[in-house]
Parts: C-alpha cells; sequence; structure tokens
C-alpha cells in the first residue's frame, strides 16, 4: 500500500523524497543493524539497473561515512550463498531474482504485499537470511525501478541529496547509520510514468556542456544523460523526453538517438523510458529530418518519405523501454499546413499503427501517447481521437493553466490520460527562460486538480536546462509519486524538509520561510514580463512595497548565509542565494527605473542618484551571474547565461522572443545646477495617490495657478478617515539649483493634525524628505467632512501652496462586524468572509495560493463532491459584511480570480457577486469567454495571461447608504476567489496587485 500518513507523522520524521517514512537512524538502537559497514547485496539474475544503484549508493556511503563498502553481485544456485560478506548486509533484489525467492521460501520474508505491482518496494530488517549473513536489511521491489526507488530511498535517508550533482549539494556526514527494525512498504506511485522535457536549451545548457569541455559544441551524450537520469531515479522519475533543440550553430541541433550511440542503451540499464516530444512523432527527432535529402516535412506532398522515417525510428527503438509519440504536427513546431489537417492526421494515425504492429506484433502492443499542445487541441475538440489503447496527453497553456482535463468517459480509456506541464517556455506572448517563477502553491492547485480528475498516466514537465528549476520540479515528482503526500497547508513543512535535507536542520525553519516568500513573490509575475511601469510608483506605495519585501527577503538571504557551513554554501547559493539576489536586483533594476521615470518627469533632482542605482543594480545582477560562473571551480560557467532584461509589449500579445544581450533603456537624468521655471517653482510636493507633482512636470510659465496652486496641479492626499491606512504619506523634493538649500514649514491648524517632521530643510545632502501624516481621530469633531488645505512656507518663490487633507471622521454602527468603506474603496481578501453556508460542500480557504493577496485564496470544496452536483456548488456560499457612508450608484466590484482555464467543457467556469441582504438572486456569469475555436484558449488570453489572474468588473446596482452583505458563489471548484474590491466614491486608483486589504474591524 502507498504509504500516505505524513500529516499526522510530522515531517520531522519523513525524509526520501522527503515525504518517506524513515527506516534508519543514526543511533543505535534496540535491534537495529548497522549499514555503515555493510555489504551491499544484489542477485546477478536482476536488470543492470539494480547493479547501478547498488554501486552508486556504496559510493554514497562513502561521500557520507567516509568509507566505500563491497557490493557483491550474488550468483543465484543451490546453494546460495554470499562470499565475503561481512555479518549484515543490504540486500537490494526484485520479487522475481532467485535470491529474494530463496529467503521467501525459507519463510523469513514475505513479498505478496507488492507482487505484482507496478514500482513498488518494501523495507524489511531480518536475520539469517542466507548463509554466512546475520542480519540484512532487506529493500525488495515489484520489479527493476521498485528496487532502485528503494536504494535511493534509503541513500537519502543516509545523508545523499537527489541533487548532489546538479546543485552542489554535499552529504551530510554520518559515522555509524542504522536500519531501524521495521517493515515498510511504497508504492504503487499516484502516477505510472513521470519525468521531464529538457528543452529550450540553448544558450545555457548546451553553452554551459559545451565550455565544460573546452568546444565550441559538445554533444549531450552519455557523459551527460548519466547525472540527468540519476537525478530522476533519485527523484523517483522514469520518463523523458531528451534535448531537442534546433540549432543553425552547429546544424542540426541535438539529437538524443545519435549524438551517442550509447544513450538509449544508457536509459534503457538506468530503467528510464524514452519517449519523443510532442511534435516528433515515433522515437525520431525533428533534427534528423533532412529537407534537403527527404523533401518537405508534408504529409500530403511527402507521405512516402515522412514513413519511412518514423519506420526507421520504431525499427531504431527495438525492444528498449519507450513511449511512441503519435500524430504529427507541421514544420518547425507549428501547425499542420493545409486544408483539412483532422483527416491528414487520421491518416497519420492509421499508417503509425500498421508500422508499430509491423515491428511489435499488434498495433496496440507498444506504449503510444497522442500530446494534444496548442492547435492540436482544437483537432481534438472537433472529434480526432486516436484509439482507445493511445494515451491522450493534455497540457497547460504553456502558463501554468492546465488547458483541458479529462471527462469521465475519458478516464476510462485503456490508454490513459497524461499531462504535459510548463515550469518554463518559449512562444507567445512573452517566453520566459531566466529564472524558477513558479509559486508552488499554483503548481500543486493545477496538478492536484489534474491528478483528482485521472490524469495519472504520465506526467512530463518542462524543465528547460534542468537549472535552475531543481526545486520545483523536485517537488512535482513528490507529488507524482503520492498525491495524498502534500495539500495546500503543508507546502511549508515540505520546504522545510527539503531545506534540512539541502542544507541542514539548524537554519531549515529559517530557509523554509525564505523559500516560501520567494514562491510568493515570484508567483505574481514572470520576471521576463515586469516592465518598468507594472507596478504603479504612484498609488498605493506599490512599487515601493514591492520593492520592500525583496529587500527584506535578500537581507535574510544574506544573514543565513552568512551562518551556513562553507561546505553548504554552494548548495545555498544554487538554491536560494542566487535566485533571490538575482531576482532582487533584477526588480530594483526594473522598478527603480520606473520610479525614475516618473521622479525624472517631476522633474526631481533626486532621479539622478535613482538612474545611477539602477545602473548599479543592473550590474549587481550581471555580477551575480559571473559568480555562479566561478562556483564550484566554474563547474556551471554558462548555465545561466540566459539574457533577461528586455522591453515587453503585454498589448501586442506577440512579443515573445528572448533578448540576445541584457540591455535596460529609458532612464531619465535632470539638470541639476538649473532652477524650476515659476509658478511652482523650486520646491516639490508630492501627494501619495496624486499627480500633482506630475502635472507639474511642465507649465505655461506664469500662466497657471499658484500661491496655492489649484486643481490637477494641486497636492491632495486620499480621503483621511479612521478606518484608513493610519498614516499618508508626503514627499517634499528640490527640483531647482541642486546648490540652494530650501527651508520648509508646514502651519498645522489643528492639534489633531500630525506631521512628521513639520519642518526641515533640503539641500545637496537631502534632495527629498518624507513626511508622515497621520491624525488623532478620538479629537477630531464628529461627523467632520472637510476638505483641509495645510499651508507650507518655504524660502524661494512662490514661498507657499497647500496640501490637500481631505478629513471625513465617520463612524460604523456599534457591534459592526466587517468592512467599513474607506478612502473610496473597500479591498476585501476573500478568506477574510463573514459566514459561510454549510453543508457537504463548503467555501474552504485555500493557504499560499495568491497573487494578489498574503492570505491565499478562496474555493469550494471538497474538490470531487463539488464537481458532483452543479446545483449544490451554485447554492454554497460565502458572505462578507461591508459599511457604505453614503448611498452609491451604482456601486462596482472588480473580482481577483487565480488564473485558470476551462477545463472542463460540460461545467464551464462561472461565478456571481450580489448584494444579499437586497434581495437580489444569484447573477451566474462565465469566468471565460468562449474561444474563437473550440478547443483554444479564451478571448484576451494572449494580452492577460502574464497577470496571472482573471480580473472581472461587476456591477452591483444602486446600493443605498449603511450595513450590506455581499454574496459570492461559483459552479465549480476550479474558480479560486483572491480579492474583491468595491469603489464606492471613485477612490480606487490603478495598480497591478489591486489596492492594499482595508480594514476588517472586529
Amino acid at each position: 500500500m502507498r504509504f500516505s500518513g505524513f500529516l499526522w507523522l510530522g515531517f520531522s520524521s519523513l525524509v526520501s523524497g522527503l515525504l518517506e517514512e524513515r527506516i534508519v537512524s543514526f543511533e543505535n538502537t534496540e535491534a537495529s543493524i548497522p549499514l555503515h559497514n555493510a555489504t551491499i547485496v544484489y542477485s546477478a539474475d536482476d536488470p543492470v539497473g539494480i547493479g547501478i544503484g547498488a554501486t552508486s549508493f556504496a559510493e554514497d556511503l562513502e561521500a557520507i561515512t567516509g568509507t566505500q563498502p563491497s557490493v557483491i553481485r550474488v550468483d543465484p544456485g543451490d546453494a546460495l550463498r554470499c562470499a565475503g560478506c561481512a555479518s549484515h548486509v543490504v540486500i537490494a533484489a526484485t520479487v522475481d531474482s532467485q535470491l529474494i525467492k530463496a529467503i521467501v521460501k525459507s519463510g523469513k520474508l514475505d513479498v505478496s504485499v507488492i507482487d505484482g505491482k507496478w514500482e513498488s518496494y518494501q523495507t524489511s530488517v531480518i536475520d539469517d537470511p542466507i548463509p554466512g549473513v546475520e542480519h540484512a536489511l532487506v529493500i525488495a521491489g515489484s520489479d527493476k525501478r521498485g528496487v532502485i526507488f528503494g536504494i535511493y530511498t534509503l541513500s537519502e535517508q543516509c545523508g545523499q541529496s537527489p541533487f548532489h550533482w546538479w546543485a552542489d549539494v554535499p552529504a551530510t556526514k554520518h559515522e555509524e547509520i542504522y536500519a531501524t527494525r521495521k517493515n515498510t512498504t511504497f508504492g504503487p506511485p499516484s502516477v505510472q510514468y513521470r519525468g521531464l522535457f529538457i528543452n529550450d536549451e540553448a544558450p545555457g545548457l548546451t553553452g554551459w556542456w559545451s565550455k565544460t569541455h573546452g568546444v565550441d559544441h559538445q554533444t549531450l551524450g552519455t557523459e551527460f544523460y548519466k547525472h540527468v537520469f540519476d537525478m530522476l531515479l533519485r527523484l523517483k522519475g522514469n520518463f523523458i523526453w531528451p534535448a531537442m533543440w534546433k540549432s543553425y550553430v552547429p546544424r542540426p541541433g541535438n539529437i538524443f538517438f545519435t549524438d551517442d550511440p550509447g544513450n538509449m542503451q544508457l536509459a534503457d540499464d538506468y530503467g528510464i523510458v524514452v519517449s519523443t516530444s510532442h511534435h516528433e512523432p515515433m522515437q525520431k527527432a525533428t533534427n534528423e529530418w533532412n529537407e534537403t535529402i527527404t523533401g518537405p516535412w508534408d504529409w500530403e506532398k511527402n507521405k512516402a518519405n515522412v514513413t519511412a522515417f518514423m519506420e526507421d525510428g520504431v525499427r531504431r527503438a527495438g525492444k528498449n523501454a519507450t513511449y511512441f509519440t503519435l500524430g504529427m504536427r507541421g514544420e518547425g513546431d507549428g501547425p499542420i499546413q493545409a486544408d483539412d489537417p483532422v483527416a491528414i492526421l487520421e491518416d497519420v494515425f492509421k499508417t503509425q499503427r500498421e508500422i508499430l504492429a509491423k515491428y511489435h506484433g499488434n498495433a496496440s502492443e507498444a506504449n503510444q501517447v497522442w500530446t494534444i499542445y496548442k492547435e492540436v487541441a482544437t483537432y481534438y475538440a472537433a472529434g480526432l481521437l486516436p484509439p482507445n489503447d493511445v494515451t491522450l496527453m493534455f497540457t497547460d497553456d504553456n502558463w501554468g493553466n492546465i488547458q483541458r482535463l479529462p471527462l469521465a468517459n475519458e478516464t476510462a480509456r485503456s490508454g490513459g490520460i497524461g499531462m504535459y506541464y510548463h515550469l518554463e517556455y518559449v512562444g507567445v506572448p512573452k517566453s520566459y527562460k531566466w529564472q524558477n517563477t513558479n509559486n508552488l502553491a499554483k503548481v500543486y492547485k493545477e496538478l492536484y486538480q489534474a491528478h483528482q480528475r485521472g490524469a495519472d498516466r504520465i506526467w512530463v514537465i518542462n524543465i528547460a536546462d534542468i537549472k535552475p528549476l531543481e526545486m520545483p520540479f523536485g517537488f512535482i515528482m513528490d507529488l507524482a509519486w503520492n498525491a495524498s503526500s502534500i495539500d495546500f497547508s503543508t507546502i511549508p513543512n515540505y520546504l522545510e524538509a527539503f531545506a534540512s535535507r539541502e542544507f541542514g536542520s539548524e537554519y531549515a525553519s529559517e530557509i523554509s520561510k525564505i523559500l516560501l516568500e520567494q514562491s510568493r513573490l515570484i508567483g505574481r509575475r514572470k520576471y521576463e514580463s515586469i516592465q518598468s511601469k507594472t507596478y504603479s510608483v504612484v498609488n498605493y506605495h506599490e512599487s515601493e512595497r514591492v520593492l520592500s519585501e525583496w529587500q527584506s527577503l535578500a537581507d535574510s538571504v544574506i544573514s543565513i548565509s552568512d551562518k551556513l557551513p562553507e561546505e553548504r554554501k554552494d548548495a545555498y547559493w544554487h538554491h536560494v542565494q542566487y535566485p533571490i539576489l538575482s531576482g532582487q536586483a533584477y526588480y530594483s533594476a526594473v522598478l527603480g527605473l520606473g520610479k525614475n521615470q516618473q521622479i525624472g518627469f517631476e522633474r526631481r533632482n533626486s532621479a539622478n542618484a535613482l538612474a545611477d542605482q539602477v545602473r548599479a543594480n543592473f550590474d549587481r545582477d550581471f555580477e551575480f551571474t559571473e559568480k555562479y560562473d566561478s562556483i564550484a571551480d566554474g563547474k556551471w560557467a554558462g548555465i545561466l547565461s540566459q539574457a533577461h532584461y528586455d522591453q515587453y509589449s503585454q498589448s501586442s500579445g506577440d512579443d515573445w522572443a528572448e533578448p540576445t544581450k541584457d540591455v535596460i533603456t529609458g532612464l531619465w537624468y535632470v539638470q541639476l545646477r538649473q532652477n524650476s521655471s515659476y509658478a511652482f517653482g523650486n520646491l516639490g510636493i508630492f501627494a501619495e495617490g496624486s499627480g500633482s507633482a506630475q502635472e507639474q512636470g511642465r507649465s505655461v510659465p506664469s500662466a497657471w495657478a499658484s500661491e496655492p496652486t489649484t486643481g490637477e496641479f494641486s497636492p491632495s492626499l486620499p480621503i483621511m478617515d479612521p478606518y484608513g491606512q493610519g498614516t499618508w504619506t508626503v514627499d517634499l523634493f528640490h527640483r531647482g539649483d541642486y546648490r540652494i538649500p530650501i527651508e520648509w514649514e508646514v502651519d498645522i491648524p489643528f492639534d489633531w493634525i500630525i506631521f512628521t517632521p513639520s519642518s526641515g530643510a533640503l539641500s545637496i545632502d537631502q534632495l527629498e524628505q518624507r513626511v508622515n501624516i497621520s491624525i488623532d481621530w478620538s479629537t477630531v469633531p464628529d461627523g467632520m467632512d472637510e476638505n483641509i488645505g495645510v499651508r507650507i512656507n518655504y524660502n524661494h518663490p512662490p514661498w507657499f501652496d497647500l496640501i490637500h487633507l481631505p478629513i471625513m471622521n465617520y463612524k460604523a454602527p456599534e457591534g459592526f462586524i466587517g468592512f467599513p468603506e474607506t478612502s473610496g474603496i473597500i479591498s476585501i481578501e476573500a478568506p477574510h468572509f463573514q459566514r459561510k453556508s454549510k453543508g457537504n460542500v463548503t467555501f474552504e480557504h485555500i493557504p499560499y495560493l495568491g497573487t494578489r493577496t498574503e492570505s491565499g485564496s478562496l474555493a469550494l470544496r471538497p474538490y470531487k463532491e463539488a464537481r458532483i452536483s452543479e446545483g449544490v456548488a451554485k447554492d454554497t456560499w460565502v458572505e462578507y459584511d461591508i459599511y457604505l457612508l453614503d448611498a452609491v450608484s451604482p456601486l462596482t466590484a472588480t473580482v481577483y480570480v487565480n488564473g485558470a482555464l476551462d477545463t472542463d467543457p460540460t461545467l464551464l467556469m462561472q461565478y456571481s457577486l450580489t448584494i444579499s441582504d437586497g434581495g437580489q438572486p444569484a447573477n451566474f456569469t462565465r469566468l471565460l469567454g468562449n474561444p474563437a475555436t473550440a478547443g483554444d484558449r479564451p478571448p484576451n488570453w494572449r494580452t492577460t495571461v502574464a497577470d496571472h489572474v482573471w480580473i472581472r468588473n461587476v456591477s452591483l446596482g444602486n446600493v443605498g447608504e449603511g450595513l450590506h452583505t455581499l454574496r459570492w458563489q461559483t459552479n465549480s471548484p476550479e474558480v479560486y476567489l483572491e480579492k474583491i474590491v468595491l469603489n464606492t466614491r471613485n477612490g480606487l486608483k490603478s495598480s497591478y496587485l489591486g489596492p492594499p486589504e482595508t480594514k476588517l474591524v472586529t
């Protein structure tokens, strides 16, 4: 049976794959047996991959203990014995081996619980297993990979990370290691085939591998794939789409099957099932097609040559473990150019099946998969369907949103259902290759739903160059091995277990918090699609808050780095330090550019220093790349060479090409020695949320009002009330000849208005001053509703101006619990509801899944039960109490729903937001529109998918002042609500994240 009790055992006892039950101890407990000096034994009649695993384990033990144990291959026979064995051994063998059969026959081992199952294994400590051996830890596997997974589980628990090579994680040292006397059983896996797709591997991976070998181009041969297969098996993976990126320097690009003739045999020896990507049919790499010799890649015009090409792939694959890709796409990974692609693909299927029957006895004998990717999804929606034994591989939209999941009749297919999922991508609307930008909760949401819906035959993950995506890929592999082992709520525990394995237990808790915060921040948007004004510079301190979050995270990273043992620092650099410090530098450069452009337009003298800082952060980012090239004695030189600074036009929807070199543009510099023209003068005033400082950046000298300024040129804060943010800010800045100081002072008309500071001077040494403004509401007259002009005096023409404070002192009724209006808005994070309906289906808090919130999101649960009856789902609700100061006509709401697509054509996502106290009936509305072609992505996908949320506006009609209740309903558990924002008094300002949550009165 699969082990699934980790939730109550606690993560401290779980290490293998971060989730398995512990079978080793580092203290000699009662009845345990030593492993540090044990002989490793495997059976000669088992597959060669078990011997590879046994040898790897011996090498791991040497790294852990300093001593490499003996590895003995036992030949089966009538007098089974282990000559040269220590008194205690580790036996690793399949249930079909003569070695295990002999132990079973002696009555000392029972393997019935795993016999005949897929990739399962059990561990047992037994006495006198074979002559000459006193004690043994027996790892019995139902098949080859079952044994190998058991070996690597043991290795990981002893102290070796699956990323020992890929992330330079050192073995955790132990002098003594013991196997505890218990019986454990693991498997079968939740997903039958689990693996990766090496893709888009230039310039990073191929450039690095060539540089490592000192040549212009080094093929990816057995030397490379040994490391890939080793990592895969340690993560309990078993499947690969090998590297296949096209190249013109040199031609033709990577070809797994011919770059090194040993690649196929190596995969078979290790136990890795080889397939080919979605557009490479029948075990042939696209780069093997030579148009000059064999003509165009066109079924209609060149069927004979294309068929021969495919047949060669089947012949060459022989009896190696293979999953044949069926179908065909057009040249260059594009659509088939023909009048009737469906008819063409029907003929392609027929021909491919005939080839498979020729070499495998019948058409259904070999594993086959058809990937329903991009335009192929429209063919499937139009009725194209391969035979029942072919696996249907559904996909995401390349941006982490699964496009389609199976219906009940589809899961009944004997071929089963697979999932192709992206952690990186090259293509529209924007490529993202540089860094990990995958929020773990979002990844979990999509793949959890996939498994719940029956996509459990294959999971293949596009991880580009492998680096730097090790951690999220390992997370997915652990989920694929045991889908019940992770939940939204246990993601922090998972990260702590990961940190403990990679860096030791001492700082694991702190590092896990760092990784969780990184996951939240990168989940908002891909790096490559962030532009200078993505986050608002003017409203809600948004850009400033985002930069502060990244700076705080970077500070934590450095603090831990200073404490870590020296031998752990390279691994920390791979997993934590480089991703976060380079991310912080990137944000500082790009968002700093946005602020520089804003304050430059305002003619602030401080723009120049900020421009210089932007350039410094731009350079600092590249310095991190150069450091990456130098760690581990230059082992990784070139692997992170992906350029990532570029302009991105989101509105075009087709600005996808990656930059060839980093560039930053649009820096503003002001003339520091020049005075600002009259009438606005040399003292600038920026009131948060106001555009007056920008408006004053251009003027008609002496023709526009000053002393004081008026209208759009007048600095004015948002509405200030008791439920607001508590402190509002005004920035005073020098915009004249910076050599001439400006002295300023505020005349405060009421004691309850507090300016901090209330006077000061701007000079060459201090070009700006932030002033914090707060209100002592206890002494403000009740019911006051007045725009108060606070005079600021300074020693330059035009000598003074007024800062406008719209004061509104109102209170919600005594005993009110909920969200009162403040500054013309109400902003609610979805999990903070006041009440919800009861029943078997209900709304539940989904922690850590939120691109616009800090508290997560909200969705119907249990997932499967919520899908059984759409009526029951629609009758389920949550409510939020609000208080409006005045009537609003009409009241409009903006809802933020976590990115998702309609995965079920029979249950299209809908939502309803109403004022329930007014008796309004539910008003269910489609979340997404119909695609132009059935099976394609929804309207506006190209221009909105980078936002990672669907933003929808809802009119709630005319609503009176006072207490009201919002009611939220959906028809599907795949609608995850993040935030609701009400625009009550035209107070809503533009921003990427939406306004922060307003005050919840309790």
